[in-house]
């Protein structure tokens, strides 16, 4: 093991341990100095020395296949820094304010499946407690009837609501609208030319601790098209104690998708 990562695992150990460093030096029957320099990577002991000290904290270098126990450790290590830079780029991802046609295109079925496993695993220490209300909050923030009823009765400020101030919102055309205030203009808009929800059914959700992710097939009316369907995938984010969408993309179907009646 080459230093400085030698030096933090002995101090690691050590600490685990509940030793000074001149406890460790004297069961090891090495000078104070010696620990010192050693944790504090200035010097590289010798193989001998470095046995000795993992052998005083409990720790065995080699495992039954004769390779370096930190190699395991750093192995894990690498694993856990590589999963957290995927998980930010995930989260990137979904951020359709900055290249949104490629992101668009990257955003497949396999890739949102790949998501969602992320997206459950990655916080899973959440407070059992904490997490329930959490839940509960975003099932009510997400409730497709409070939608429904908004929209359909014209509230259309109230419907605003449930977006961040700079959410972004991608309808069946490539054009973003972006920030809370257009998209309370675009949903205005819709409802002035006569459309009408008739149904909306979540088909998948994951929730954590901040954000979650829902698939929705919806249909809607007007008075001049009798029925309209199409799907909607949403990105939601927990913020302040209050769920809120952060980004919306929708796709009108090019026929009738019965699934969303049954």
């Amino acid at each position: 093991m080459k230093q400085p990562d030698l030096g933090k695992k002995i101090s690691e150990l050590r600490l685990s341990k509940g030793l000074t460093q001149i406890e460790l030096a004297e069961k090891c029957n090495l000078s104070l100095r010696t620990i010192q320099r050693i944790e504090s990577a200035e010097v590289t002991p010798r193989s001998y020395t470095i046995k000795l000290i993992f052998e005083n904290l409990d720790y065995e270098i080699y495992n039954s296949f004769g390779k370096f126990s930190y190699k395991l450790d750093r192995i894990a290590y690498r694993f856990k820094i590589r999963l957290e830079q995927f998980y930010k780029y995930i989260i990137d991802l979904f951020n359709l304010k900055t290249n949104t046609m490629k992101k668009l295109t990257i955003l497949s079925i396999p890739f949102f499946a790949l998501i969602t496993f992320l997206l459950f695993s990655y916080n899973s220490n959440v407070n059992a407690q904490n997490r329930q209300t959490i839940m509960n909050k975003f099932e009510d923030a997400s409730s497709n009837s409070k939608f429904m009823q908004l929209f359909n009765s014209g509230e259309i400020d109230s419907l605003g609501m449930l977006y961040l101030n700079d959410a972004s919102l991608i309808p069946d055309f490539p054009s973003s609208i972006v920030g809370r205030e257009n998209i309370i203009g675009y949903y205005r808009q819709l409802f002035n030319q006569g459309f009408h929800f008739t149904n909306i059914k979540t088909t998948f959700k994951v929730v954590n601790d901040s954000i979650a992710v829902e698939r929705e097939l919806w249909a809607i009316k007007t008075n001049s098209i009798p029925i309209i369907t199409g799907a909607s995938l949403i990105q939601w984010h927990y913020l302040n104690g209050q769920w809120q969408i952060e980004n919306l993309m929708s796709k009108t179907d090019k026929v009738i998708n019965q699934e969303v009646f049954k």
